[in-house]
C-alpha cells in the first residue's frame, strides 16, 4: 500500500477468477513488477478481467461492472455448457515488503481477498479465507486509491469521464488522491455518534427528571418496609416452630399407622402370591390336560398306522420264505458232493477238537488258580485295613479319656464357684427387701401432701377461671376494637397509597403529554418551536400549526385501542393550516438540521369515508363501523381524520374482519377491536397490544385517574372518622383490663408458689418413685442371679456324672480294640501263606498251557490243508447259499421291523391308557385347586379392605403433614430440613399456647401497619442507584459530546489543509504532465468554491498547444482522454496506487500519443504495477508481461501466457 508523501509496495500477485461471467473455470493470472499487458479480439472477455478485480474489491454497483443486475456477474451458459450457480474472484497481495505490509495482517506473507456471489442473491467475503464484511474490505483498502471509490481501477470508456463530470462529480477522485477519505469516513462516523449522543443525552435528561420525582415517597415507603420485615421475620420464627411441632407429632402418629400397613401388605402380598400360585397351579393343570388329549389323539392316529404298517410286513415276510425254499432245494444237490469230500477231514477235525477240550481245560484250571490267588490277595488286604481302622480308634478313644479326666476337674472348680455364688446372692436379697419397705413408707408420705397441694391448686384455678373469662370477654372487645381499627388503618393506607399512585401517574402523563413523549424529536421540536414563535413564513408571519394529530382527535375508551392501530404513526404527524405552513416548517427542519415530520394541511387534505352500505350485508354482523367515523374532532380536521382513517374498517373480532375481508376482495385495511390487522392484499399482522401509554389514551387516563383521586378522597376522610371513633372505645377497654389484671396479678403470686411446691413434691415423689422402681429390678435381677447358680450348680452336677460314665465306657471299649487286634494280626499271617501255595500251582499249570498251545496250532493247520481241496466245491454252491442268507436276513430284517411295530403299537395303547388315567387326576386336582381359590379370595378380600381403612387414615395423616410442609414452602419458601435448622427454639406441649399467642400479637402488628409495598427496600436502592448512574451518564454523555465535537473539528481542519495541499500538487503535477504529453499549451487546477473546501468542486482548465479552449466539450474525444490520462498520471505521482488496471484508456488516442503514453507507464512503472487491457501495439511493445485472451468457445474466456521473446524473434522487432 501508499501513503501521502512516501512509497509503500503491496504488490499484486495473483487474480483467480471461477465463475465469473465469461470464465466460468478457474482461471489464475500471475502479475510480475511492471508492465503487464492484456490482448485479445473484441467480445473475448479482457474488459472482464478489469471487472473482476473492481467486483473483488467491494463495487457494488453493477452498472460499474457493465452489468444490469448483480446476477450478471455469475456465468449464465453457453450452448454446451449449463450456468453456475455462484461467482468467485479472489486476489492476492504479496505482504512480504517490510516497508509495504498491511498492519493488520502483518503476519501473513500474503493478503488474498476473495469474493463470492450466489445466483440466488447471496454473498461471501472473505480475507484470507476468513469470513469477513464488506465493511471490512473496504477499510482494508481506504485511502490507497484502491478499492471501490478509488483511482486504480479505470474501466474501459471511463477515462473521459474525468473530464465530462461535473467539477463537483470528480471530486472523489481527489479526495481519495488526497487521502482525506478516511478522514471523510471518520468524521461520517463521528457525526453519527453525535447524533446517537444527542438523543441519548435528551432521553436520559426526561428520565433522570421521572426518577428525581420518585426517590423522596419511595424512601419512606422503604423504610416502613423494613419495620414490616422485621415484625414478619420474628412472626416466621414462630410459623416455623409451631408448623414444626404439628408436622413432628403428625409424622410420629404416620409412622406407626405405617408400621401397620406395612404388616398389612405383607399379609396382602403372600395372600396375593398364594391365590397366583393357585392360578398358576390351575393353568399347569388344564395346559397338562389340554396336551393329554393332543398327545391322545396323537397316539390313536399312531396306532392306526402301525396297524397297516404290520400288516405290510407280514406279507413281505411270506412272500421271502417261498424264494427261500425254492433256494435249498438247489443247494441239496451241491451238498451231497460236499459231503464226500467233508469225510476225509472228520478226522482232522477230531484230532482238532480234542486237542481244543484239552487247551481249553488247562486254560480254565489256570484261570480258576489266578481267581484263588486274587481271592488270597483281597484277603490280605482286608486284614490290613482291618488293622488300620484298629490303631485309628485305639488312638482316639486314648484322646478322649485324656479330654473326659480334664473336664471332670474343670466340672469340680465350677461347682465350687457357683455355690459360693449362691451364698452371696441370698445376702443380698435381704438387703433389698429392706430397703424397697423403707422407699414405699416414704412415697406414701408424698402422695398425701401432693394431694393437700392439689386441693388448694384447684381453688386457685377455679378464681382464675373466672377472672380470665371476664378479660377475655375484655380481650375480645379489644381484639374487635383493633381489627376496626386495622381494617380502617389499612383502608386508609391503601386510599392513601392508591391516591398517591394515581397523582403520580397524573403527573407523569401530563409531563409526558406536555414534552410529547413518544413523539419523534423532529415534531417535538416543530412543536416547541411553534410556540417560542420561531417558525414563520417568508413574509415574516407566524405559520399556523396546529399540533399533531392525536392532540386533535378523541375516541371513545371501547375503540381506543383500534383506532390506535388505524392511525398507527400518523398520530404523531403535525396538522397545520396549508401548504405554506407546512413549507415553512419543513425549510425549518432542514435549516436547523433537526430531523424529518410530516405535515398534514388543512386546506389540502379532503379523503373519503367507506358507507356502511358498501359492506355486504352477510358480512354485516361483525361489522362496526368505518375507522373516521369513530373518531370526535372539530370539523375542519375531519378531512384529514378521513383521509387517514376512512378507507379503514373497524370488526368485531378477527373471524368477523376475516369474512368481511374476503367478502371485500381483500380491499381495505381492516383492524379489530383488539388491535388484529388484516391487511389490504391479505397480509395479517398481530399480536399482544400494550393496554395502557398509547397517544389516545393518555387524555382519557387523565380524566379516569382525576375521577378515581376523588373518590379515593372522600374515602379516606370517611376511614380518618372511623379510627377517631374506635381509639376511644379500645381506651375504655385497656382501663376496665388494667382492674381486672391487678386483681389477677395479686392471685397469680399465690398460685404460682403453690404450684412451685407441688413442683417440688412431685419432683421428689417421682425421684423416690425411680429409685424405688430400680431397686425393685435389682431385687428381681438377684433373684434371677440366685437361681441361675442353683441351676448352674445342678447342670454341673450331672456333667460330672456323664463324664463319668463316659469315661468308663471309653476304657472298656479301649480294652476290647486290643483283644480285635490279636486276632486281626493271626488271621493276616494265615491269608500270607495260603497266597503263596496258590502262586506256586499257578506257575505249573502255565508251563502246560504252552505246550498244548503248540500241539492245537499243528492240528489247526492241518485241517486247513483238508477244506482247501474242498474249496472249489463250497465255491459252486456259494451263490445259492448267498441268496438263502439274503432272503433270510431279509426275511429276519422284516420280522425284526414287525417285531418293532408291535412293541410301538403295544406302547402306543399303554400310552394312552396312561393318559386317560392321568387326565381324570388332572381334572380332580383342578377341582381341589377351584376350591382353594375360592377360600383364598375370600381371605384376600378382608384383608383388602383391611388394608385400605389403613391407607385412607394413613394418607390422612400423610395429607396433614404435606399440608403443614406446604404452608412452610407457600409462606417461606422453606422444606422442613431448611425450617428445622431455623428453628431458634423447640416448642413443647407446655410452650405451643404461648407460641400461639405470639403467633397472633405479630398478626396484628403486621395487620396495623396496613398495606405495605415490600418492594419499595429494594425500589428505592434501585430507584436511586439508576438515578445516581443516570446523573453520571448524562455527565459522560456531555463529555462525549464536546469530545466529538472536537474530533469532528479537528478532522475537518486536517482534511482542508490536506485537500488543498494535493490540489496544489496535483495542479502543479498536472501542468508539467500536460506540457510533456502535449508538447506544449498549459493546463491549471481550481476550486470552484475556494471559501467552502470541503464541498467545493473541481475546475479543469487546458490549453492544447495553439488553441484557445473556454469549454472542455470543444475538445476532440482523443484530447479529452489525453488529457484525461495527464491528470492520471499527474494524480499518480502525487499518490502512487500499488497497482493500476487500465482498460482500453488509450483507445481514442493516435499511434503517436499512444507510444507517448507507453513511455509515461514505463517511466511510471518502477512505482506502480500496471496492467494495461488494449488493443494498441505502442502499448504491446512498453509489455514486461503479456497475456492473451481468446475464447475457443463461444461465451467461454481462456487466458494464455505469451512469451514476448518469442514475439520478438517472429516478428524481428525488439519489443524493449
Amino acid at each position: 500500500m501508499r501513503r501521502k508523501g512516501t512509497v509503500i509496495e503491496m504488490r499484486l500477485k495473483t487474480l483467480e477468477l471461477q465463475g465469473f461471467k465469461s470464465f466460468p473455470d478457474k482461471t489464475v493470472i500471475s502479475f510480475d513488477r511492471g508492465i503487464t499487458v492484456v490482448v485479445g479480439p473484441n467480445g473475448s472477455g479482457k474488459s472482464n478481467i478489469s471487472d473482476a478485480m473492481r467486483w473483488v474489491l467491494g463495487e457494488m454497483s453493477s452498472k460499474n461492472i457493465r452489468g444490469g443486475k448483480m446476477e450478471d456477474v455469475v456465468f449464465a451458459g453457453s450452448q454446451k455448457r449449463s450456468p453456475m450457480g455462484y461467482a468467485e474472484v479472489s486476489v492476492t497481495f504479496d505482504n512480504t515488503e517490510e516497508g509495504g505490509k498491511v498492519l493488520s495482517m502483518a503476519e501473513y506473507d500474503e493478503v488474498t481477498v476473495t469474493r463470492r456471489y450466489y445466483r440466488v442473491g447471496e454473498s461471501e467475503y472473505f480475507i484470507n479465507r476468513k469470513a469477513v464484511r464488506l465493511k471490512d474490505i473496504h477499510e482494508l483498502f481506504m485511502g490507497t486509491g484502491l478499492g471501490r471509490d478509488g483511482y486504480s481501477i479505470i474501466g474501459q470508456g471511463k477515462i473521459a469521464e474525468i473530464i465530462s463530470q461535473k467539477n463537483d462529480e470528480r471530486r472523489a477522485i481527489f479526495e481519495e488522491a488526497a487521502g482525506i477519505a478516511k478522514y471523510r469516513y471518520q468524521k461520517t462516523e463521528a457525526t453519527k455518534k453525535l447524533d446517537a449522543t444527542s438523543e441519548n443525552l435528551v432521553r436520559l435528561e426526561d428520565i433522570a427528571s421521572v426518577l428525581s420525582e420518585r426517590v423522596g415517597p419511595l424512601e419512606k415507603e422503604s423504610e416502613k418496609a423494613k419495620k414490616y420485615l422485621e415484625i414478619r421475620d420474628a412472626k416466621m420464627a414462630v410459623d416455623i416452630s409451631l408448623s414444626l411441632y404439628d408436622i413432628d407429632h403428625t409424622k410420629a402418629d404416620a409412622d406407626e399407622l405405617s408400621s401397620k400397613l406395612v404388616l398389612s401388605k405383607a399379609e396382602l402380598d403372600r395372600a396375593d402370591e398364594t391365590r397366583a400360585d393357585i392360578e398358576r397351579a390351575e393353568e399347569k393343570a388344564r395346559d397338562d390336560d389340554m396336551k393329554n388329549k393332543i398327545e391322545s389323539e396323537r397316539l390313536t392316529a399312531e396306532i392306526l398306522s402301525l396297524s397297516g404298517e404290520l400288516h405290510e410286513n407280514e406279507s413281505q415276510i411270506k412272500l421271502a420264505e417261498n424264494d427261500a425254499a425254492h433256494l435249498r432245494e438247489l443247494i441239496a444237490s451241491s451238498g451231497e458232493r460236499i459231503r464226500a469230500s467233508g469225510e476225509s477231514a472228520a478226522a482232522a477235525r477230531a484230532e482238532y477238537e480234542r486237542l481244543s477240550h484239552d487247551l481249553d481245560r488247562v486254560r480254565t484250571a489256570h484261570g480258576e488258580l489266578a481267581k484263588k490267588s486274587s481271592a488270597a490277595q483281597e484277603t490280605v488286604g482286608h486284614y490290613e485295613d482291618e488293622l488300620s481302622e484298629n490303631e485309628r480308634q485305639r488312638a482316639g478313644c486314648e484322646t478322649r479319656i485324656a479330654e473326659l479326666r480334664a473336664a471332670q476337674t474343670d466340672a469340680v472348680v465350677a461347682e465350687s464357684v457357683a455355690a459360693a455364688q449362691k451364698a452371696s446372692d441370698l445376702e443380698k436379697l435381704d438387703e433389698l427387701r429392706e430397703t424397697i419397705e423403707k422407699h414405699e413408707a416414704d412415697i406414701r408420705m408424698l402422695d398425701d401432701r401432693l394431694g393437700l397441694a392439689e386441693e388448694k391448686i384447684a381453688g386457685y384455678v377455679e378464681k382464675e377461671n373466672g377472672i380470665k373469662a371476664g378479660l377475655d370477654e375484655i380481650a375480645a372487645a379489644k381484639a374487635e376494637y383493633e381489627r376496626r381499627m386495622a381494617e380502617a388503618a389499612e383502608r386508609k393506607n391503601n386510599l392513601f397509597l392508591e391516591i398517591s399512585q394515581r397523582r403520580h401517574k397524573i403527573q407523569n402523563l401530563v409531563r409526558m403529554e406536555e414534552l410529547l413523549e413518544g413523539y419523534s424529536g423532529a415534531v417535538r421540536f416543530v412543536v416547541s418551536e411553534h410556540k417560542a414563535g420561531k417558525i414563520r413564513l417568508s413574509d415574516g408571519s407566524p405559520v399556523k400549526i396546529y399540533g399533531p394529530v392525536s392532540k386533535l382527535v378523541t375516541v371513545p375508551a371501547a375503540y381506543q385501542t383500534a383506532l390506535e392501530i388505524a392511525f398507527g404513526q400518523s398520530l404523531q404527524n403535525v396538522v397545520c393550516e396549508d401548504e405554506q405552513s407546512a413549507k415553512a416548517a419543513i425549510a425549518y427542519l432542514k435549516k436547523k438540521n433537526a430531523g424529518r415530520a410530516t405535515f398534514y394541511p388543512v386546506s389540502t387534505m379532503r379523503g373519503t369515508e367507506v358507507a356502511a352500505s358498501e359492506i355486504p350485508e352477510n358480512v354485516r354482523e361483525g361489522f362496526v363501523s368505518a375507522a373516521s367515523a369513530l373518531v370526535s374532532c372539530e370539523d375542519k380536521f375531519r378531512g384529514i381524520v378521513r383521509s387517514l382513517t376512512g378507507r379503514v374498517l373497524v370488526a368485531k373480532d378477527i373471524e368477523c374482519a376475516n369474512r368481511i375481508a374476503r367478502a371485500m376482495n381483500f380491499r381495505y385495511r381492516i383492524v379489530t377491536l383488539d388491535g388484529q390487522v388484516i391487511n389490504a392484499g391479505g397480509s395479517f399482522t398481530g399480536g399482544s397490544v400494550s393496554a395502557e401509554g398509547g397517544m389516545l389514551s393518555r387524555r382519557a387516563q387523565i380524566e379516569r385517574l382525576g375521577e378515581e383521586v376523588a373518590l379515593y378522597e372522600k374515602q379516606l376522610k370517611e376511614a380518618e372518622g372511623a379510627i377517631e371513633t374506635l381509639t376511644s372505645q379500645l381506651e375504655e377497654a385497656k382501663k376496665k383490663e388494667d382492674g381486672v389484671l391487678s386483681s389477677a396479678s395479686v392471685l397469680k403470686t399465690l398460685h404460682d408458689a403453690e404450684q412451685t411446691q407441688l413442683t417440688v413434691l412431685k419432683s421428689n415423689r417421682q425421684s423416690q418413685a425411680d429409685t424405688l422402681e430400680m431397686l425393685r429390678a435389682e431385687l428381681a435381677a438377684v433373684r434371677s442371679k440366685a437361681a441361675k447358680a442353683e441351676t448352674d450348680i445342678d447342670g454341673i452336677s450331672k456333667k460330672k456324672t456323664g463324664f463319668t460314665e463316659e469315661l468308663e465306657r471309653t476304657e472298656k471299649t479301649l480294652t476290647e480294640l486290643a483283644a480285635e487286634r490279636t486276632s486281626l494280626t493271626e488271621g493276616l499271617e494265615a491269608a500270607k501263606s495260603a497266597l503263596s501255595a496258590v502262586s506256586v500251582d499257578a506257575a505249573k499249570e502255565e508251563a502246560n498251557l504252552g505246550m498244548l498251545s503248540q500241539m492245537y496250532e499243528a492240528a489247526a493247520r492241518r485241517v486247513s490243508e483238508i477244506e482247501s481241496s474242498m474249496e472249489e466245491l463250497r465255491i459252486s454252491a456259494a451263490q445259492a447259499e448267498e441268496k438263502i442268507r439274503n432272503g433270510a436276513k431279509e426275511a429276519e430284517e422284516i420280522r425284526a421291523k414287525s417285531a418293532e411295530v408291535e412293541e410301538r403299537l403295544r406302547l402306543c395303547e399303554r400310552k394312552k391308557g396312561e393318559l386317560s388315567e392321568a387326565s381324570l387326576e388332572i381334572e380332580k386336582r383342578l377341582s381341589e385347586l377351584r376350591v382353594k381359590s375360592r377360600d383364598i379370595i375370600d381371605r384376600r378380600d378382608l384383608l383388602y379392605r383391611t388394608h385400605t381403612k389403613l391407607e385412607s387414615e394413613y394418607e390422612n395423616l400423610r395429607e396433614r403433614q404435606e399440608k403443614l410442609i406446604s404452608f412452610l414452602w407457600d409462606e417461606y419458601e422453606l422444606t422442613y430440613s431448611d425450617a428445622s435448622r431455623r428453628c431458634a427454639e423447640k416448642i413443647t406441649e407446655k410452650t405451643r399456647s404461648e407460641a400461639v399467642a405470639a403467633q397472633t400479637k405479630y398478626k396484628n402488628q403486621l395487620r396495623a401497619l396496613g398495606s405495605v409495598n415490600v418492594n419499595a427496600i429494594e425500589e428505592y436502592k434501585e430507584v436511586k442507584k439508576q438515578f445516581d448512574e443516570l446523573t453520571e451518564q448524562i455527565a459522560d454523555l456531555k463529555a462525549s459530546k464536546e469530545d466529538l465535537l472536537n474530533i469532528i473539528s479537528t478532522l475537518e481542519e486536517t482534511m482542508k489543509s490536506d485537500f488543498l495541499a494535493a490540489v496544489e500538487e496535483i495542479g502543479a503535477n498536472f501542468s508539467q504532465v500536460f506540457t510533456e504529453l502535449f508538447g506544449g499549451g498549459r493546463a491549471e487546477l481550481r476550486l470552484s468554491d475556494p471559501e467552502n473546501v470541503l464541498e467545493s468542486g473541481i475546475d479543469i482548465n487546458v490549453a492544447p498547444p495553439g488553441k484557445v479552449i473556454k469549454n472542455m466539450s470543444l475538445l476532440s474525444g482523443g484530447e479529452q482522454a489525453f488529457v484525461a490520462i495527464a491528470l492520471y498520471f499527474a494524480i499518480l505521482k502525487v499518490n502512487p496506487t500499488p497497482f493500476c488496471i487500465l482498460d482500453e484508456i488509450e483507445a481514442a488516442l493516435d499511434e503517436v500519443n499512444v507510444d507517448k503514453f507507453a513511455d509515461y507507464v514505463k517511466k511510471y512503472s518502477d512505482k506502480t504495477q500496471f496492467v494495461i487491457i488494449t488493443h494498441r501495439r505502442g502499448t504491446m511493445e512498453a509489455a514486461e508481461r503479456l497475456y492473451g485472451v481468446t475464447m475457443h468457445e463461444k461465451g467461454i474466456s481462456d487466458v494464455i501466457s505469451i512469451d514476448v521473446s518469442e514475439i520478438e524473434q517472429k516478428i524481428g522487432v525488439t519489443l524493449h
